[in-house]
C-alpha cells in the first residue's frame, strides 16, 4: 500500500513537485509536509491579530530540500500499447514523478528502473527527453535512456515478424529532397553539404549540427545490449507467422543489430525503402543497413545530444509490420483496407530484449 499523493517543493524551484512514493508518514525523519490550507489558516489569523507566522509551525521541523531522484535507466514507449506494456508490472508502482512537460507521469521501481511515455513522433520525444534532463528533481547525468517499442521493417528473409532490432545508427528521413523525379518516380537528393555542417566537416552527416541527419549509437553500450540479449527467447503467434508466409520470410523472429530510420509520416512501397536504403547508406558512409524505421529515435538522441548525453541512449525496436506492400497488392490497396500487423508480438518480443539489457545494467552497475 502507498501513502496518498503528496506536495513536495521541487528542487531548485518555487513550483510545487506531486510525487507518489513509498508510505509517507508527516513525522517521517528529514522530511515533514504542511498542507497548503492549514499554513494559509494560520497566515490569515496571524495577519489578524498580529501574531507570529512561525508559531503554528514550532513543532514543526524545516522542510529540506528535496533530493534529486538518479534514475538508472529511463525506458520510453511512444503510445498507450507500449506504455501498457509497461505498467502492468506492479514494479513500476514503487515511485511516481510528475514531471512538467510529460504527458505520463515517470514511473519507477525500486531499483531505479523507470518508464514514461513520450508521445508519438521526434517533436513529443525531444520535449519529453528535453523535460526530463532538465527536471530539477532528476540528475539523469549516468542514466542509460531505451527507447523500446515496435517499428516497421524490410522484407529481407531474416527480419519476421516480432524480430527485435538493437539499433547501430539513428537516421533522419525527413531532411534532404523528397520528390518526383521527370519519370513520376519517387525520388531523393541529400540537403546542401555545405549549409550547416560544422566547419571542415562538410560529407560527415554526423556533425551537421542543424539538421541532425545521423546518429551512431555508443559502439560499447551497444556491444553491451547485443551480448546481454544473446539468448533470450523470444515469443510467436500463429498469426505473425502467417504474414511471415505471406511475405516469404522467416518465420522464427530473432534479434538483430540495424539501422532505423526515424520519420513522422507512414509510407510504404519499394520506391520508399530504396529511398530510406540510400539515405542510411550516405548518411552512415556506407557502415550501416536499414532495417526498421520508427517515428520518435531521432528526437530522443537529438535532445540527448544537446546536454553531452548521447552516448547514453539505446534505440530497441520489435518488427509489427512490413514497409511493402505483399505479393499481389498495391500501395492503395493497403491504404484502403489496413497494413498488415503484428503489433502485440513486436511489442512483446521488444520488452523482452529491453528487460534482458536492463539486467545486465543493473548488474553492472552493482
Amino acid at each position: 500500500m502507498y501513502g496518498p499523493t503528496k506536495a513536495v517543493p521541487a528542487q531548485g524551484s518555487g513550483s510545487v513537485r506531486r510525487i507518489t512514493s513509498e508510505p509517507i508518514m508527516k513525522n517521517s525523519p528529514g522530511r515533514v509536509f504542511v498542507e497548503k490550507n492549514t499554513l494559509w489558516k494560520h497566515m490569515m489569523l496571524c495577519g489578524a491579530v498580529g501574531c507570529s507566522l512561525m508559531a503554528p509551525l514550532a513543532d514543526a521541523q524545516i522542510i529540506p530540500a528535496a533530493a534529486k531522484m538518479s534514475p538508472k535507466v529511463i525506458v520510453l514507449t511512444a503510445f498507450p500499447p507500449e506504455w501498457q506494456a509497461w505498467t502492468v508490472q506492479k514494479s513500476f508502482h514503487h515511485k511516481i514523478l510528475h514531471v512538467p512537460g510529460l504527458i505520463k507521469p515517470l514511473i519507477c521501481d525500486s531499483k531505479g528502473v523507470c518508464v514514461t511515455e513520450t508521445g508519438e513522433g521526434e517533436i513529443n520525444a525531444a520535449v519529453t527527453v528535453t523535460s526530463l534532463v532538465k527536471d530539477a528533481a532528476l540528475d539523469v547525468k549516468k542514466t542509460i535512456f531505451i527507447r523500446s517499442g515496435i517499428a516497421g521493417g524490410v522484407d529481407v528473409k531474416d527480419s519476421a515478424l516480432g524480430s527485435v532490432y538493437i539499433n547501430n545508427w539513428v537516421i533522419s528521413w525527413a531532411f534532404g529532397h523528397h520528390y518526383l523525379s521527370d519519370q513520376k518516380q519517387l525520388a531523393w537528393s541529400p540537403p546542401g553539404c555545405a549549409d550547416y555542417a560544422a566547419p571542415g566537416h562538410c560529407g560527415e552527416y554526423t556533425h551537421n549540427l542543424y539538421e541532425n541527419l545521423a546518429y551512431k549509437v555508443n559502439p560499447a553500450l551497444l556491444t553491451m545490449a547485443v551480448e546481454a540479449s544473446a539468448n533470450v527467447q523470444l515469443e510467436n503467434s500463429s498469426e505473425a507467422k502467417k504474414l511471415d508466409k505471406i511475405f516469404a520470410i522467416s518465420v522464427a523472429p530473432k534479434v538483430m543489430v540495424g539501422a532505423t530510420v526515424t520519420g513522422n509520416d507512414f509510407w510504404i512501397g519499394k520506391e520508399n525503402q530504396a529511398i530510406a536504403e540510400q539515405i542510411v547508406h550516405l548518411y552512415s558512409h556506407g557502415e550501416a543497413k536499414y532495417t526498421n524505421t520508427a517515428m520518435e529515435d531521432l528526437g530522443d538522441i537529438t535532445a540527448l545530444s544537446r546536454f553531452g548525453l548521447a552516448d547514453h541512449y539505446l534505440s530497441i525496436r520489435g518488427i509489427s509490420d512490413v514497409d511493402v506492400p505483399p505479393p499481389g497488392k498495391t500501395e492503395a490497396e493497403i491504404w484502403r483496407t489496413g497494413d498488415l500487423y503484428a503489433g502485440a508480438l513486436a511489442e512483446r518480443n521488444a520488452v523482452i530484449v529491453t528487460r534482458a539489457i536492463i539486467a545486465r545494467l543493473l548488474k553492472d552497475s552493482v
